[in-house]
């Protein structure tokens, strides 16, 4: 059985952090409520420019996702759920 994800607007602003932070360092920073670049200081309204190529933009984006589902405590496998009771 599939639960459905309902992301928050701190989720958004968490996941808008991650996609935009792709050090180690700076994922850190976005978890520090003391730095500039916490995620709930993220503004959703504000507009926002890439500059990065195509490919490098789908990686960010991916790891922003996993990370954040990982962090959130959601477990992704490659072949699906592994549920063998039905």
């Amino acid at each position: 059985m599939s639960e459905v994800v309902h992301l928050s607007d701190d989720d958004l602003r968490e996941l808008f952090a991650l996609f935009s932070s792709p050090t180690e360092e700076e994922v850190a920073m976005i978890y520090s409520p003391r730095h500039r670049l916490f995620f709930r200081n993220e503004n959703l309204t504000a507009e926002y420019s890439l500059t990065e190529e195509r490919g490098e933009f789908a990686k960010d984006a991916w790891r922003a996702v996993i990370y954040f589902l990982h962090r959130h405590g959601y477990k992704v496998t490659k072949d699906g759920p592994s549920d063998t009771s039905a």
